[in-house]
């Protein structure tokens, strides 16, 4: 299991909000389950790009972009469809990750 810190969001304790996460959910799934609140306005199926994130450290412990979510990276520039940004939707971590919320 890893770790997912929430650089712009505070858990209960004063501290960047955390959340356990396996490669088998999603960012989205794993912050769901800890109490985080994220927009996802289409639910998580990578259509709306809400639940989008900017990875802060360890872009590299994260599942590949596969063409759905690359899609939706894309329509929102070129920083984003570089790996600054991803879809918690989306996303699995293999490792700790910092990242900040976009919404």
């Amino acid at each position: 299991m890893s770790t997912v810190f929430v650089a712009n969001r505070t858990a209960a304790e004063g501290g960047p909000a955390t959340a356990r996460a396996s490669p088998a959910i999603s960012i989205l799934g794993a912050l769901q389950r800890a109490g985080v609140v994220v927009r996802h306005d289409c639910g998580g199926k990578a259509l709306c790009g809400t639940c989008r994130f900017r990875v802060l450290k360890g872009a590299s412990a994260l599942s590949p972009i596969l063409p759905r979510e690359g899609e939706r990276l894309a329509a929102v520039g070129e920083e984003a469809a570089a790996g600054a940004f991803r879809l918690a939707c989306q996303a699995h971590a293999f490792r700790d990750i910092e990242i900040e919320l976009s919404l």
